[in-house]
């Protein structure tokens, strides 16, 4: 019986620190003439950072209500789950907001924080009392998406880049938000860059440019309002902006990214009047698919004494590399393996050449490998029973090699 077995690697886990902040705005809201139309789905976060200096594994990030508001839910998993985070680095956990279409939700809020643990024990949370706010929001023509870029096709466990461009009011605003809405359940964000042209070279590393000085503490009196200091020259950000998400695909399925421009100028809050579905995308299995078909040469008019050589052709039809290939393959009954006889072309695969081992265990599978023949390189060793090809290395995907042997028949 022709085998083929497949490898996986693994990984390690290690001790580190946490620390937890807020990435988004602190407002969300309906239309405010009708609370039907407009958006009503936003992206609330938080950045984890490991602060300590070495690996961190089994993060889990929650999000918990601290006040009751039938209006203003989730509307997607409560824990986001990041497997390891290296010393220094950061992830950024999204939950989507929805708050229920009625004007009856307008001017209320609800309180919440995120609480990030670690296996190592370690936990932080965002500041409290933090609350999402539901405005009244004005569809604004003068925000614009003009474009979303990025692949339609996905594969589980790989990286990509989404970039949002867009233009706001040439000078930009108090509090701007850019944004794709992505599922955390098929999305990980692993980080945001933002560039705008007010001011000047103006840059971000979140979706949220707090330009004025925002006070997000619930319980300020100037709470809603720009106190400073500003944290853009002019204390505005926008004009021509830029937003690249980096994110890690974590499962199969099918969703769409919307967009959204959010933003407070003057004494009013706005959402761009184009927003909604930028692109459909498919998150697809990201996994080796290694084939083999097997021939010789000659296939008919097969006497004793003749020869009989045997290819095997392995190739990686799936969109990931294959790790650990082994091939085995019993001798022919009636057969006599020829020394020397064992070879493979690495086609383009690139592997390097295997190690070829014998096995003369008749039973299929062999209960060992560890047969040495005897004799020189040409002649016939009836007793190997079984001869297999162990690669090492991995073997990219889209690529195919083979494998030969000789037998006589007897």
């Amino acid at each position: 019986m022709l085998a083929l077995f497949l490898g996986v690697l693994g990984a390690q886990s290690a001790y580190a620190q946490l620390s937890v902040t807020p990435v988004t705005w602190n407002v969300i809201g309906l239309d405010s003439n009708n609370p039907n139309t407009g958006p009503d789905t936003f992206q609330v976060g938080a950045r984890a950072c490991n602060t300590g200096g070495a690996t961190l594994n089994n993060l889990a990030g929650t999000f918990f209500w601290d006040s009751l508001n039938p209006y203003v839910n989730l509307s997607g998993p409560i824990t986001n789950s990041v497997r390891s985070l290296a010393a220094g680095a950061c992830v950024d956990l999204y939950y989507p907001v929805t708050v229920t279409r009625t004007s009856l939700a307008h001017n209320t809020a609800r309180r919440y924080h995120i609480t990030v643990v670690a296996d190592n024990g370690s936990t932080a949370s965002t500041p409290t009392p933090r609350e999402l706010y539901v405005e009244k929001i004005i569809s604004q023509g003068r925000n614009t998406v003009i474009s979303v870029t990025g692949p339609t096709s996905v594969f589980v466990g790989q990286t990509y880049q989404y970039t949002i461009n867009a233009s706001t009011a040439t000078q930009g605003y108090e509090q701007l938000e850019v944004f794709l809405n992505l599922s955390n359940v098929v999305f990980q964000v692993q980080s945001v860059s933002a560039t705008y042209s007010a001011p000047a070279g103006g840059t971000n590393n979140k979706i949220y440019a707090d330009a004025c000085g925002w006070e997000n503490n619930p319980v300020s009196p100037n709470y809603r309002s720009c106190i400073g200091p500003v944290n853009y020259a002019g204390g505005k950000a926008g004009g021509t902006v830029a937003v690249t998400y980096t994110v890690k695909i974590l499962t199969t399925g099918t969703t769409s990214a919307n967009t959204l421009i959010l933003d407070f100028s003057g004494s009013s809050y706005h959402y761009n009047a184009d927003y909604g579905t930028a692109l459909n995308i498919t998150a697809l299995p990201f996994q080796p698919n290694v084939g083999l078909v097997k021939s010789v040469t000659p296939a008919t008019n097969v006497l004793p004494g003749t020869e009989l050589t045997y290819t095997i052709a392995f190739q990686n039809t799936g969109n990931a590399p294959a790790a650990t290939l082994i091939i085995s393959d019993p001798i022919p009954a009636n057969t006599d393996f020829k020394l020397g006889s064992a070879t493979y072309s690495a086609g383009t695969t690139g592997l390097a050449a295997p190690i070829v081992e014998y096995s003369n265990d008749p039973v299929d599978p062999p209960a060992s490998w560890t047969y040495v023949p005897t004799g020189a390189a040409g002649t016939f060793d009836a007793n190997v029973k079984h001869v297999r090809w162990r690669f090492s290395g991995q073997m990219p995907a889209s690529t195919q090699g083979s494998v030969t042997f000789t037998v006589r028949v007897r």
